[in-house]
């Protein structure tokens, strides 16, 4: 029986000297580092010359989410004869479980048709972090992994669900842990469950770590809030290359990613 925690096979062709960055089989160990002053460092070393690329990506990416969201609310409600904006469910009478029916149909097909942009903004901060070009519509070049970007999106949040409500903590857990899941599936290849499972078994080895850095992540996001937003034109690029670097230094990058 095989060891569903043991790394995947996948030819690992590491783009620098071996041992530089990290590997699955090394990542699973917890063999690589991860110290949260680096990472931030490096990553506002990188912002000059990446800001505007990753600025511009992330309103393609708002823009390209709210034209779908827009469209399936229209267009599924449409179909079971319901109004999205002005319906109110709990006045509905009879219609309240078509009202229910058609908004798990309408979040299903949001989370499938825009797994592969969230997935191409991972990976545009992977090739930040390896110093390579990464132009805003880089993000558009993962619709071939739709299917297995939706399907661990959907067994994830599904994960979630069942953690919060197991008193909350193992959803706290998980939701840290599946961190570098979607970058998994379009960078190394990986099944959903086998992308899920490494980046739990590999975040878990510096858990504690990584959830610091998503606070402290939280309270720069407040404070970079706070003069009207303006902070935030360093601080979305720093945030966002820094997971890239995360990503690298545990998993490594394959050349192919590189030659995209």
């Amino acid at each position: 029986m095989n060891d569903i925690y043991q790394a995947p096979s996948a030819e690992l062709t590491e783009v620098r000297e071996q041992g530089e960055y990290g590997s699955l089989e090394r990542a699973v160990e917890g063999d690589y580092e991860f110290d949260i002053g680096d990472v931030i460092k490096e990553g506002w070393s990188k912002v000059p010359g990446n800001k505007w690329s990753v600025q511009v990506a992330v309103f393609f990416y708002f823009v390209f989410y709210m034209v779908v969201l827009f469209a399936l609310q229209f267009g599924v409600y449409g179909l079971f004869g319901l109004d999205p904006i002005q319906s109110n469910p709990s006045e509905m009478g009879q219609f309240t479980g078509k009202f229910a029916i058609a908004s798990v149909i309408d979040n299903v097909l949001l989370t499938a048709i825009t797994a592969p942009v969230t997935a191409g903004l991972c990976m545009l901060c992977v090739r930040l972090a390896m110093d390579e070009p990464a132009p805003a519509g880089f993000i558009f070049g993962f619709f071939n992994k739709l299917l297995p970007l939706f399907l661990t999106c959907l067994l994830m949040y599904v994960l979630l669900i069942v953690g919060f409500l197991l008193l909350v903590l193992p959803g706290i857990y998980l939701s840290i842990a599946y961190m570098m899941a979607i970058p998994l599936v379009v960078e190394k290849n990986l099944s959903p469950w086998q992308a899920l499972e490494m980046s739990r078994k590999a975040v878990s080895k510096r858990w504690f770590a990584m959830f610091g850095f998503y606070f402290l992540m939280m309270l720069l996001a407040i404070v970079a809030t706070i003069p009207l937003g303006i902070g935030w034109i360093w601080f979305l690029p720093m945030s966002m290359i820094s997971y890239g670097i995360i990503y690298r230094n545990m998993f490594g990058v394959e050349a192919e990613t590189l030659n995209r």
